[in-house]
């Protein structure tokens, strides 16, 4: 059918408001819904790489990961994120163990019943620390000091002074006064000896506890005690374990500075590169449900989730039409349509 050039103008303003009214009507929605569902249903089939172009991807994945990206653009929302998420632990009222279902909690025992949860490096380690060594010194000291209090003869109740009682009547006064000057000049001479001894013995006594700990970690006593710092774990509620809002920022920032440094490492960028071309390629010809099982994925998406996900979605749909840039675009496709068209007034 011929027509004038005046009516395709007309019908193709009437066919842009057509379309835009059309996509965002009430039922489009369900339509939108259903077509999500049935296209991804379809593209269950289709080979990976009809969907995925390799070279696309991994300049895409260069253009997300990078030190701008993540020390610019994320860093603020990870911040206030972190802080949003501590401000509402500290106010959770309920406990820890309240958020871990009971067949976790059981998972959770059987894990710290491993002797090998703690790392024997790791355990080794704390014990070559001066702080450890430091921490044993003084135990130490307090322990031989309270021992020696107890068996040193000028004090104790069975030595010197329960001798000097008996031998009294003898009129050995003096003696008594000699034995007071030995044990001033003992007591003053203990404390440093005790203190020199301990400087070399506690370096191998905290190595001598670490390989105990090592050696007795299956040992039901010690079993037990990990079991019991997990279930304190989960009795305490989050405001009993969280740092205070300055070391979560910290902890926020410590994140961002670490992600930020990764982005910028050009060998990690090259072997992200190398992974995803080749990733790509070896799964290029196998349909995407194939890919999926591979990766210990369901072959198909619940489509009781999709349909969620899709209703969910539709209000941005409907706003991303009716923006100007969109319009524009559906606009100019219209119209590429009709402009190709030969109007009856325009023949010859």
């Amino acid at each position: 059918m011929q027509t004038t050039r005046a009516a395709l103008e007309d019908l193709k303003t009437r066919h842009i408001a057509f379309l835009k009214a059309r996509l965002t009507s009430p039922s489009a929605r369900a339509e939108w819904q259903k077509t999500v569902a049935n296209v991804l249903d379809e593209l269950r089939f289709a080979p990976l790489g009809q969907l995925v172009e390799p070279g696309s991807l991994a300049s895409a994945l260069d253009a997300a990961i990078t030190k701008q990206t993540v020390d610019g653009s994320l860093r603020p929302a990870i911040e206030r994120l972190a802080r949003e998420v501590h401000g509402l632990l500290l106010k959770e009222r309920a406990t820890i163990g309240s958020f871990v279902p009971e067949h976790a909690q059981k998972g959770l025992a059987e894990l710290v019943a491993r002797p090998d949860v703690l790392p024997p490096k790791l355990v080794r380690e704390i014990a070559e620390s001066e702080a450890a060594r430091e921490v044993m010194r003084e135990v130490m000291h307090d322990g031989l000091k309270q021992f020696s209090e107890r068996v040193n003869p000028f004090v104790a109740e069975w030595g010197l002074p329960s001798l000097m009682k008996k031998l009294g009547p003898f009129g050995l006064g003096g003696v008594g006064k000699s034995i007071d000057g030995l044990r001033v000049d003992f007591e003053k001479r203990l404390d440093p000896e005790i203190r020199k001894f301990l400087l070399g013995f506690s370096q191998k006594a905290v190595k001598n506890a670490a390989e105990s700990i090592l050696a007795r970690g299956s040992e039901p006593p010690f079993v037990a005690l990990r079991q019991r710092l997990a279930r304190f774990l989960l009795e305490q509620r989050f405001a009993e374990v969280l740092l205070d809002v300055d070391a979560a920022k910290q902890g926020a920032r410590i994140g961002v500075d670490v992600a930020a440094h990764l982005a910028a490492n050009e060998e990690l960028a090259a072997r992200r590169r190398a992974f995803v071309m080749a990733w790509v390629k070896e799964n290029e010809a196998k349909p995407v449900s194939e890919v999926f099982a591979s990766l210990g994925l369901p072959d198909r998406p619940p489509r009781e989730l999709v349909l969620a996900l899709a209703d969910a979605t539709f209000p941005a749909l409907t706003a991303t039409i009716a923006t100007p840039a969109a319009q524009a675009w559906l606009a100019s496709i219209v119209t590429e349509f009709y402009d190709g068209l030969v109007a009856s007034d325009e023949v010859g």
